[in-house]
């Protein structure tokens, strides 16, 4: 891996970039330290927080400091000064240490998880370790450390350095900025990033990435900017899709009424300040001149946007019939390389149309926005959020009501119930014909395309692997109406199901009162144009969910013909077809990822048209390098130059500010979840926090009492059906999964966006 991780892509680039063509690299073996302690010291903060460059950060965990490294465990975060005095400790709920034992690396209990994992004597020992490294050069050091456990169970650790080894320490100069950023480019993934959370495999980086950047080029072009050729509008950050804002934003500029700040705030990123700065000077000459054709352009576009949308789906409807009538197994390899350019240019059109209608969304809510601010200067953004919500026949909320309305027959089909809340059903198989049976396969039928995290092509749909639709329906069927003296039990589903049914009525409730309070307040013109604006954001937002259903809807037919070319390729190259068997019998976290989706979309259709054989060390070379991105932490939500080497938490307290995407207050027990597959640990009436949403998601909406996540602004997909549902959300509250603890008491505030901490687990 180590070997292979010199032919990954951005190596390759980096070698081309510096004209180096002859390189080799060493692997250096060395004896592992059994370690009572681990993790890594950086000698200088990545942190504007901390108040000079003479105070440390260190992160660390129980035994060896991989797990820390790697970005698979929450490790104790310490700061102190050069003298090695404690100026902020989060000391973390550490209950695993990865040890060297009789049969080599394994994980073990931690008998006290609450302790911090290094005293006052070993932190003076890394405080005299960084003055010393310094004094070699004075510069900022990226220290890995060990704490060898000392001879002897009760032997005590003796000498000044308390047993440490330095594993690795390099000073962290020179550092390159992203491909198309600089040092003062801000970088951000809080909007990208809900769409497409974590790292992506290369071959949807070929796919999304292209159509990201054209898009939003395409999207600009249609506003009547100009968009500098070389401009990279989205970056490759360790693997993760990252939106260069310095350059949206100097594009968006040339627009007049489009603010920097208000458009990074509605988006959920931060440097909305800094931005603004940096688009000072950007001239608007250009805009002036082209803006007599371009408003006419825009105004026939948004007055024919159902009629665009129709045709569309029109011919889209045909494409999709003509794609799952097709057997993909019969075709000759050209035959499904033409099929995968075909789909690719459906998908070209399906995102035109797509962000046709996200404009809209966008230019109706700000207009909504501008004309409430006369009247409410302070909350005009949260009360044109209301006013909109109430969307009747939301594509993106369809799959939550659908799955409440099989826990509906569920309660009433004693068999398929118990099938259901047994945690060893994981297909349909073993749920017994009847009508949940038949609703479930309905279910699958119309939605079977979905699936948390659904832009990433190699993540499996509900209707490969409809494991994650069952866990959301058993764990809606857990009772969290909590008896009353005397209540029967048909008292209490009769209470859960009037309140299932009665939750997409909730955001219409909500907007019309919202519209009763706002009217006395406003003139006759005024409440013309409010109404009209609402009715025309509401049917924007409602063709934007009808839209992105589509994307995902040409993802899955994507996925469907990637996955046969697989097929053929390992048929193709044996190497290849050894590598697949050797990583399946490994058990590998990227084993189950088919060999296809580490290459690029050209080359896999490239392959096909050339019966290529070659392909297994670039494949292997390219999972390392995923593999390696995924066990990096996540870099911070936005960031200016360069990701730092750390992410600080939250600093101290028990309140944290978010952007508010769904109104109401609620109080409840927190339960974090860092990933989809643990979603089944959610008790009804509990509130989510998870590092982001997707619709995919969207069925725990009715589940939780209320919703926070790091990333995500107040448009986004999610938010939207938050608002739908009635449901307190709050977006964008950075670090909020390490702050909080699952059982920790939490209060949501939707109307301020604001989350506090009531009492710990």
């Amino acid at each position: 891996m180590v070997w292979a991780s010199l032919a990954s892509g951005r190596a390759l680039a980096y070698l081309a970039a510096h004209g180096v063509r002859d390189v080799g690299m060493a692997v250096v073996l060395q004896r592992v330290v059994e370690a009572e302690a681990g993790g890594v010291l950086f000698t200088r903060a990545p942190d504007a927080r901390l108040r000079n460059a003479d105070e440390r950060i260190v992160n660390c965990g129980f035994g060896l400091g991989a797990p820390v490294l790697d970005g698979v465990t929450t490790p104790d975060m310490l700061r102190f000064d050069a003298r090695g005095r404690i100026i902020e400790a989060v000391i973390a709920h550490k209950e695993r240490a990865t040890i060297i034992g009789p049969e080599g690396l394994t994980e073990v209990s931690v008998p006290e998880p609450d302790r911090a994992a290094l005293d006052g004597a070993r932190i003076g020992a890394l405080a005299e370790i960084a003055l010393r490294l310094e004094k070699l050069e004075p510069v900022a050091w990226d220290v890995e450390f060990a704490f060898e456990k000392p001879a002897g169970t009760s032997a005590s650790r003796e000498g000044p350095h308390q047993g440490l080894w330095l594993v690795q320490a390099r000073a962290a100069t020179g550092r390159g900025f992203p491909e198309g950023g600089d040092a003062a480019t801000v970088w951000s993934n809080v909007n990208v990033g809900e769409a497409i959370p974590g790292v992506a495999t290369p071959l949807t980086w070929s796919v999304a990435g292209a159509f990201s950047e054209e898009g939003f080029r395409r999207a600009f072009a249609t506003l009547g900017c100009t968009v500098p050729r070389h401009a990279r509008l989205v970056g490759n950050i360790y693997g993760r899709f990252y939106l260069n804002l310095t350059q949206f934003m100097r594009i968006a500029a040339q627009v007049p009424w489009l603010n920097a700040r208000a458009l990074v705030e509605l988006g959920g990123g931060a440097g909305g300040d800094e931005l603004a700065t940096q688009v000072a000077d950007v001239s608007r000459r250009g805009f002036y001149a082209r803006f007599p054709m371009t408003a006419g352009r825009l105004l026939r576009e948004q007055l024919r946007l159902d009629d665009i949308v129709a045709r569309f789906e029109e011919s889209a409807n045909v494409a999709a019939r003509a794609h799952h009538a097709l057997d993909l197994a019969i075709l000759p390899d050209e035959g499904l390389a033409r099929t995968l350019l075909d789909i690719q240019a459906l998908l070209e059109r399906t995102g035109t149309v797509m962000l046709t209608a996200a404009s809209s969304t966008l230019g109706t809510h700000l207009a909504l926005t501008a004309l409430l601010s006369r009247v409410a200067p302070i909350g005009a953004d949260r009360l044109a959020q209301g006013l909109t919500s109430g969307i009747r026949d939301l594509e993106s909320a369809r799959p939550a009501i659908g799955i409440m309305r099989i826990v509906h027959l569920a309660r009433h089909d004693a068999d398929a119930r118990v099938a259901l809340e047994n945690e060893s059903t994981v297909g349909l198989d073993a749920i017994p014909d009847g009508p949940t049976r038949r609703a479930i396969q309905s279910f699958l039928e119309l939605y079977g395309d979905r699936a948390v995290r659904e832009a990433e092509i190699s993540t499996p749909r509900w209707r490969e692997d409809p494991r994650p639709v069952l866990t959301m329906i058993r764990v809606a069927l857990r009772r969290h109406v909590r008896a009353e003296a005397g209540a029967s039990s048909s008292a209490l589903d009769d209470a859960r199901e009037q309140s299932d049914q009665s939750a997409p009525l909730r955001g219409k409730e909500m907007a019309d009162a919202e519209m009763a309070r706002l009217l006395p307040r406003l003139g006759i013109l005024e409440q013309t144009a409010v109404r009209h604006i609402v009715v025309r954001a509401q049917k924007a937002a409602r063709l934007r969910e009808r839209m992105r259903a589509w994307v995902t809807r040409v993802l899955g037919m994507l996925r469907q013909a990637v996955l046969d070319a697989d097929r053929r390729l390992l048929r193709l190259a044996p190497e290849l077809d050894a590598d697949t068997r050797a990583l399946a019998d490994s058990g590998s976290l990227v084993a189950s990822i088919p060999s296809v989706f580490f290459l690029t979309i050209d080359e896999v259709i490239h392959a096909l048209r050339t019966s290529r054989t070659d392909l297994a060390p670039l494949v292997r070379a390219r999972r390392a390098e995923y593999a390696r991105d995924c066990a990096r932490p996540n870099p911070p939500a936005t960031f200016t130059g360069t990701p730092p080497p750390v992410e600080l938490p939250p600093s101290g307290g028990d309140s944290w500010r978010g952007l508010p995407a769904s109104a109401g207050v609620v109080e409840g027990r927190a339960r974090v979840l860092l990933s989809a597959g643990s979603m089944g640990e959610l008790e009804p009436g509990e509130v989510l926090v998870v590092h982001t949403t997707d619709v995919g998601w969207t069925p725990m909406f009715l589940i939780a009492a209320g919703v926070v996540t790091e990333l995500g602004g107040p448009l986004s997909h999610a938010a939207v059906v938050a608002r739908e549902f009635g449901v307190p959300s709050v977006v964008n509250v950075a670090g909020i999964t390490r702050a909080i603890r699952t059982g920790d008491r939490l209060r949501v505030d939707g109307d301020r966006g604001v989350v506090e901490r009531l009492g710990r687990s």
